[in-house]
């Protein structure tokens, strides 16, 4: 009998283990290779544009003698340079959004 309840205890303190390992997976965050090439790839062109934006207003309120009859051109290069960042933003919207496939699929 001692035996049979050693066993049984046994059983369930292997299910509980199970369960914690199966929760602590769970509760991990996790994204697909698609979205961590996408966020690998694109993540330069968005600091680029940043630094660049960066760099623009800073050169504009330290030397505006030097940089405004310029501002017109480098305002158009980084109008230009808008447009694939917000497209790549776009990639990683949906990339994030996708829905997952989950065990229960």
């Amino acid at each position: 009998m001692a035996e049979t309840k050693l066993k049984s205890v046994d059983e369930q303190l292997l299910e509980a283990k199970a369960e914690i390992v199966d929760l602590k997976a769970s509760n991990k965050t996790t994204i697909t290779g698609a979205q961590f090439l996408a966020i690998v790839l694109v993540g330069p062109l968005f600091l680029s544009f940043c630094v660049l934006g960066v760099l623009i207003v800073w050169k504009t309120v330290s030397k505006p003698a030097e940089v405004a009859p310029h501002l017109d051109i480098i305002l158009v290069a980084f109008a230009i340079f808008a447009n694939p960042v917000t497209a790549a933003a776009g990639i990683i919207i949906s990339q994030i959004q996708e829905k997952k496939p989950t065990k229960e699929d």
